[in-house]
């Protein structure tokens, strides 16, 4: 039977360079590394190091024992990870409701976070808008939600604004705009612009997006980008997302001349109040809070 101390020694051993530096990295004696190695070698039927030369060496089967061993190790990790996470009620599923108008790189680093922290938790993003979003909240379809946001936020919901998301006039480098220092009014209100239902929904970008006399509606953002792109009209578009498409070339910013100032929207998170909080809702909360605005 396989032990998982033998094993751990065997690992610092072959990654230290030596049974003394291993010993010290594990803060045991050399004698316990130098016999929890010996003992494994016994047990497996092979030599793993070539103890001919000052400092050991990994022997062609200890190599491959040697991955295995690490894969094993982090097997084990994970099972100690899952029973921890079972007795302290780690949810099994975190459910996260976003606004299409919100970019998920206003998330992405927390999840990434969350998820070396509570390797075992599922996550359920959720594309969500307007009073759909908040329903959700409210009857306990998702446990925290990012919104765009509003001018009024529902009873028994608690937010906060955690970013402020920049929001820039993009074109399609084709545009006659791209040539153009800055786009005066009458020129803008002339060119079809590009829109999204969640725009139309929200009522904050509802009374300030719609700038042209001849609007194409999208179904989200990345369709309206789609048709930019392709050189069918203009947009307000989230900087984050514009800089993406910069950097390949397939949209330009362009400076319109009503906007004397960077444009922000805030980004709200939402949560209902007196809900459940277990430890992945808290730490996430914990994570997106602390970088508000």
């Amino acid at each position: 039977m396989l032990n998982l101390e033998q094993i751990t020694a065997f690992i610092a051993a072959a990654e230290k360079g030596s049974f003394s530096a291993a010993a010290r990295h594990l803060g045991k004696s050399q004698s316990s590394v130098s016999i929890g190695v010996n003992n494994l070698e016994l047990d497996l039927g092979v030599t793993l190091f070539d103890r001919s030369t000052k400092y050991p060496k990994l022997t062609a089967q200890g190599e491959r024992v040697y991955e295995q061993s690490k894969v094993l190790l982090r097997q084990a990790e994970r099972i100690h990870s899952f029973a921890q996470g079972t007795t302290e009620d780690v949810e099994d599923v975190i459910r996260i409701g976003i606004d299409p108008l919100v970019p998920l790189s206003v998330i992405d680093s927390a999840l990434e976070k969350m998820a070396q922290r509570f390797p075992f938790t599922q996550v359920q993003l959720l594309k969500l808008s307007g009073e759909k979003l908040n329903s959700a909240i409210l009857n306990g379809e998702i446990d925290l939600a990012l919104n765009l946001g509003s001018k009024a936020v529902p009873d028994n919901l608690e937010f906060v604004a955690v970013e402020q998301i920049e929001w820039v006039c993009v074109c399609s480098p084709d545009s006659d705009f791209s040539d153009m220092s800055e786009v005066d009014n009458e020129t803008l209100i002339a060119e079809r612009q590009i829109v999204c239902t969640s725009m139309l929904e929200n009522s904050v970008l509802n009374a300030t997006s719609k700038l042209s006399q001849e609007i194409w509606q999208a179904a989200d953002l990345d369709d309206m980008v789609r048709l930019v792109e392709q050189g069918l009209g203009w947009a307000f578009l989230p900087k984050s997302m514009a800089i993406e498409r910069q950097a390949m070339g397939t949209l330009i910013e362009f400076q319109p001349e009503f906007q004397r100032a960077e444009l922000y929207y805030a980004a709200d998170l939402l949560w209902r109040a007196n809900s459940h909080r277990g430890p992945v809702f808290t730490y996430l909360n914990e994570l997106l809070t602390a970088k508000k605005i």
